[in-house]
């Protein structure tokens, strides 16, 4: 009896000799065998949103992983949303986007979108692990010694606001002033600490934050307090503002208050952006106008109004200048304007008011 005999279906399909077609099915098991992945950290800045995602598009187009409409559409608000939330936590929030090249018969590319987060203090501690010391140069601000040398009595009670590792503070105590710090920064406490018991100095150190509502300071104690470097981390008037108020309450009649501060130059006014940048780069930015509004109504007279880097440039010894590697940058800010050939409309300067 004859059977019909079936073949294969493999044998039922045409022979394949196209050059192109077969190039193709080359390429298609060459993606089983390619694997990729990565990490992309932005800064978590909102405004920057457009950027981003053209920056995403752009990296997976390089990548041979395409974003169809509707996937551009998803990326794009997980990372507006997962952007608002590192803003609202830190100013120098991160957004981590992980992604990783799927295996065939998938497409694409599989992402996940997070924040991650440090705490000043635990940024500084990086600075204490990885950086060679002085981090903040090894001598005294001039400023701070100019205004302290005013008051001749060994009794005079200063305010240190964010004495990192003692840069004015332990020379001060030296001089035989009594210094209380208040330092956030545990790796910058525990070298104060040290500091301290080695020279047996006039020295307290008190761990805290000034703009934490819990940390509390002895009432009209201080004939002086000093802020170096402070103000550059707040975020917004607000915070300046509530620095200027506990300032006023620490500080005892006819005594003397000295910050420095960025400024803008002239009528320049910084939109959002630029201001969250600044933030980022530790150097926030105020207009003239804010800093008199969050002066308003506060007993603080100003007294003088000086450009740092003039000041410090003329008066501390040549062997100290510039302090660090990275000061003038930071002081003319080109941290956050890197011009060339131009000069960025903020400056560091020198706030010094008397408590009334």
């Amino acid at each position: 009896m004859n059977q019909e005999q079936t073949l294969p279906i493999s044998d039922q399909l045409p022979l394949v000799t196209s050059p192109a077609i077969l190039k193709k099915a080359i390429l298609y098991k060459l993606d089983s065998y390619i694997s990729g992945r990565g990490e992309l950290v932005l800064p978590c800045l909102p405004g920057l949103l457009d950027y981003y995602i053209n920056v995403v598009e752009k990296l997976f187009y390089d990548l041979g992983r395409p974003m169809s409409t509707e996937r551009q559409q998803q990326l794009r608000q997980i990372i507006e949303r997962k952007l608002a939330e590192g803003y609202n936590i830190s100013a120098t929030a991160m957004l981590v986007i992980q992604y990783e090249l799927v295996k065939p018969p998938q497409k694409g590319m599989a992402c996940q979108v997070t924040i991650r987060t440090s705490t000043l203090g635990e940024q500084y501690k990086f600075w204490v692990e990885n950086r060679k010391p002085p981090l903040f140069g090894s001598y005294p601000d001039a400023k701070v010694l100019a205004i302290a040398a005013e008051f001749v009595e060994n009794s005079t009670k200063i305010l240190d606001i964010g004495g990192g590792t003692g840069r004015n503070a332990l020379p001060l105590a030296r001089k035989g002033y009594y210094v209380d710090v208040l330092e956030l920064t545990p790796a910058f406490v525990e070298q104060l600490q040290k500091a301290i018991a080695t020279e047996n100095l006039s020295m307290n150190v008190i761990e805290g934050d000034i703009l934490d509502p819990l940390t509390r300071l002895r009432p009209a104690f201080y004939q002086l307090a000093i802020a170096t470097e402070v103000v550059s981390h707040f975020r917004d008037i607000d915070d300046l503002r509530l620095f200027l108020a506990k300032m006023s309450d620490v500080i005892c009649s006819g005594g003397l208050l000295l910050f420095n501060i960025f400024l803008t130059v002239n009528e320049y006014v910084p939109d959002e952006l630029v201001r969250d940048m600044a933030q980022l780069c530790w150097s926030s930015l105020f207009t003239s106008e804010e800093l008199a509004t969050a002066m308003e109504g506060l007993p603080l007279v100003s007294v003088s109004n000086e450009l740092v880097i003039e000041y410090e440039r003329q008066h501390l010894p040549e062997t100290a200048w510039p302090p660090t590697s990275w000061f003038e940058s930071w002081v003319t800010g080109r941290d956050v304007f890197p011009l060339a050939n131009g000069k960025p409309p903020l400056e560091l300067r020198w706030i010094l008011c008397r408590r009334v």
